[in-house]
């Protein structure tokens, strides 16, 4: 017998919330694309939201609706913010230091917000600076700040910082209202480092799936000069020493020439760009070394829909993470989404979503031997590269944008509600 569904929570009623984000398109990086599919998701479900983020995000051309409640244009037009039809966007901050703080709580000021929400990851709020973790500190009175932790690495701050660098960022979690984590991990780490609220909220796809056709396909492939029986492995995402592309290039040159492999999407992004580049450099040398240079090809940043046409044309996507595969990745979230077949390498904290075989193939990490032999074995099964295509798509159900923004908006709804009942 199948038992009734129990009723689905109410939805809360509709909120005005800041979203504080180190990062926001056209910038290149993983938490403003984040950052955008929530918004959208947020406002879908009738939310008013509000963005404050770098001045490198001013759009350019402006949006249709342009800047909105100003005069017209000038210097007064830059403090104004820009309509995106789904948000209202302040691209206000040049560096994120001290001033910064009072800035944001300007805005929130003005516009009464309810609840703002920091989209937190070291790299992206400078990282000679600590000031943004005192964001909760300067919004006391004005708004209560949730925190979502995309990551709980540290800023750098100035040499010889030594335990200094994680103090500020358990502080940060002291200080907030609430804390969000993005995958099982974060979330038993953040529950050791406070006793406000912290919730588990999945993130989605940094990228609407869309279906290439054949032609689209073929034209990709057409493109990078492959033969009709050459393979070919994607990676998707910014390049950094922590994701393994050192580790993909020592598997391709084990396997012989028709195995050919693209770069799928920018280099190094907006954040941290210094320690990226210097990666990309030692890579390239790498490759160069190696004698691969005619089989890796880069396609640099892509639309969203070049981005996928260039998934379906990969015969496998290869992500070898050095620290474990995490559901923290919104590019791993891309590739499911898209319906394809993915090695990656095996999490670092159990994550039962993820199962080998089924959903995903699983290597050990810094692995090239293991990861060129799982490589040249799902190559040659067409088949099993299909299944693993289609549990993908299945499993990548479970993160969709609007459970995600309700879910986010349900703990913000809770944590008001406390505040108010504290009061």
């Amino acid at each position: 017998m199948t038992l009734p569904r129990p009723p689905a929570p109410p939805l809360p009623r509709p909120l005005r919330i800041g979203l504080v984000t180190g990062e926001f398109p056209p910038m290149e990086g993983g938490v403003g694309a984040f950052t955008e599919q929530l918004a959208r998701a947020l406002a879908a479900l009738g939310h008013e939201v509000t963005i404050i983020t770098s001045r490198r995000a001013r759009p350019s051309p402006l949006p249709l609706g342009g800047v909105g409640g100003g005069s017209g244009g000038g210097l007064a037009s830059l403090f104004q913010p820009i309509d995106l039809g789904y948000a209202r966007l302040y691209p206000r901050v040049g560096r994120w230091r001290w001033p910064s703080l009072s800035t944001i709580a300007d805005i929130a000021v003005r516009h009464d917000l309810e609840v703002v929400n920091l989209q937190y990851q070291a790299a992206a709020f400078n990282m000679g600076s600590a000031a943004i973790n005192y964001l909760p500190w300067r919004l006391r009175g004005v708004a209560p700040t949730v925190v979502t932790f995309h990551d709980l690495r540290v800023p750098y701050l100035f040499p010889k910082a030594g335990g200094l660098r994680q103090h500020v960022v358990r502080a940060l979690a002291a200080r907030a209202a609430g804390c969000i984590a993005t995958n099982a991990a974060d979330f038993r780490v953040l529950h050791g480092w406070t006793d406000r609220p912290v919730r588990q909220v999945p993130i989605g796809s940094n990228i609407d799936a869309y279906e290439p056709n054949h032609v689209e396909i073929a034209e990709v492939r057409d493109g990078l000069g492959l033969g009709v029986g050459d393979v070919l492995l994607g990676y998707f995402g910014f390049l950094n020493e922590t994701k393994g592309a050192d580790t993909l290039i020592e598997a391709l040159a084990r396997l012989d020439g028709r195995y050919h492999l693209v770069f799928i999407g920018g280099q190094t992004g907006a954040s941290d760009p210094a320690n990226n580049e210097a990666f990309l450099a030692g890579l390239r040398g790498q490759i160069d070394r190696l004698g691969l240079s005619a089989r890796v090809h880069w396609t640099g940043f892509l639309a969203s829909v070049r981005v996928s046409a260039h998934l379906a044309a990969a015969d496998l996507m290869v992500m070898p993470y050095r620290d474990g595969v995490s559901l923290r990745r919104g590019t791993l979230m891309a590739v499911l989404a898209h319906g394809r077949p993915l090695i990656t390498t095996a999490p670092a904290e159990p994550t039962p979503e993820l199962r080998h075989g089924e959903n995903v193939w699983l290597v050990s990490p810094a692995d090239p031997a293991a990861l060129a032999e799982a490589v040249a074995t799902l190559a040659a099964d067409p088949a099993r590269r299909d299944q693993l295509g289609r549990a993908a798509r299945v499993l990548a159900g479970q993160f969709a944008w609007p459970a995600i923004a309700a879910q986010t908006a349900g703990f913000f709804a809770e944590l008001l509600e406390a505040v108010g009942t504290r009061g």
